[in-house]
């Protein structure tokens, strides 16, 4: 298999849209295509589009109830009482469903959760078809969403749908997730299982969304030892994040052998991001993805959050040149293009972090380790 054909991007013009319209993260998806389109990067890989997926295809995880109340008109998400109480009754069963505050419902939500999900599944089946070892789609990564709720600006869970769709082919998948926050919606889906682990690198403070992830495992019956969680502290910088994420992921490789990988790449953990907690640059997901792909396995990468948009472009381009063969040097300048002044003032690829302390203290880590290589004796 020629580079070429080893990678391909999902994303069609119709995607990048219904992404673009999604309140979080609005216009994100365009400028992130932009930039990978300026580097040439689309001469390395090969693009497909995906298709928006049905109510059966979304129902394979998320309930129809779920579904119904998030694609219907505002009236067929009412109750059937046709009284005075029928505007609280629909808040009410809104709320049921999760779409209020951070998930409220905007112009735009089914053609965002249909290719949101359709992408990934399309980057599923490509490495089930082995037509790429390596299959990107930076409009997935939503893995918040429950089956029967939206949450943390997640309408759907992509994430849970693609690696079903790996289970097609591939019998033990490991779901990495690089995201500033915990990986509950995808963890939730799979606790009970030993056939995905999931393993979630994420900050863990009491108040902290979504206030999950605190124990180093969290599986339940047979999935005890395959919900791994490194909780870290505020300040984590790229040293301490690689270590951590090499120690875990020796551990999994060593007791879970995975046939193909997911990685969530949120880029909300760079130290520019309005979130302003962990102190990351692009050193740290670059490492990562790096050492992902020297495993040899299938691969599937994909977005998450990110609200400091120029950043997330340079973080998820900087990706896809690895995933070519292609890492560009931080010191690179941006082509010109439609979005180049919003890389102002430096109009290079550089992500620098802040002086700011890295509360992970040497016994903190050292906890961390310890419970990790429990879970290693243990399996």
């Amino acid at each position: 298999m020629n580079q070429l054909s080893n990678v391909v991007l999902v994303r069609s013009a119709q995607s990048i849209r219904a992404a673009d319209r999604l309140p979080a993260n609005s216009g994100r998806a365009s400028r992130i295509h932009a930039l990978i389109d300026a580097f040439g990067l689309g001469e390395h890989l090969r693009i497909i589009e995906p298709r928006s997926l049905s109510n059966d295809e979304l129902a394979m995880f998320h309930s129809e109830d779920f579904i119904r109340c998030l694609l219907a008109t505002d009236s067929s998400c009412s109750s059937d009482d046709d009284d005075s109480d029928s505007d609280q009754s629909q808040k009410d069963k809104l709320a049921k469903f999760g779409l209020v505050h951070d998930c409220a419902l905007f112009d735009g939500v089914e053609d965002h959760v249909r290719y949101a999900a359709g992408g990934t599944v399309a980057a599923a089946d490509a490495l089930v078809r082995s037509q790429a070892q390596i299959a990107i789609h930076w409009e997935g990564g939503r893995h918040h969403c429950q089956r029967n709720k939206a949450a943390g600006f997640c309408y759907v869970n992509d994430v849970v749908l693609g690696i079903i769709e790996l289970q097609k082919r591939f019998s033990r998948v490991l779901y990495i997730d690089l995201d500033l926050h915990h990986g509950d919606g995808v963890q939730d889906a799979f606790i009970y299982s030993n056939r995905v682990m999931t393993v979630s690198l994420h900050h863990y403070d009491r108040g902290f969304y979504p206030n999950t992830g605190g124990k180093v495992d969290e599986g339940r019956g047979r999935g005890k030892a395959y919900s791994i969680n490194v909780p870290l502290q505020r300040g984590t910088s790229d040293s301490t994040f690689i270590r951590m994420f090499s120690e875990a992921t020796h551990c999994v490789l060593n007791t879970f052998d995975p046939s193909a990988v997911v990685v969530q790449c949120g880029s909300d953990g760079l130290a520019g991001d309005p979130h302003k907690v962990f102190n990351l640059t692009t050193e740290a997901f670059a490492h990562c993805i790096k050492s992902v792909i020297s495993w040899r396995r299938p691969v599937m990468l994909l977005g998450g959050g990110g609200y400091n948009i120029p950043d997330c472009a340079r973080c998820w381009t900087r990706l896809t040149g690895i995933a070519c063969g292609k890492d560009i040097a931080a010191t690179a300048h941006i082509p010109d293009h439609a979005f180049l002044n919003e890389y102002a003032p430096g109009f290079d690829m550089l992500v620098d972090a802040m002086l700011v302390e890295d509360e992970n203290t040497q016994s903190c880590i050292q906890e961390i380790r310890s419970a990790l290589s429990q879970i290693h004796t243990a399996d």
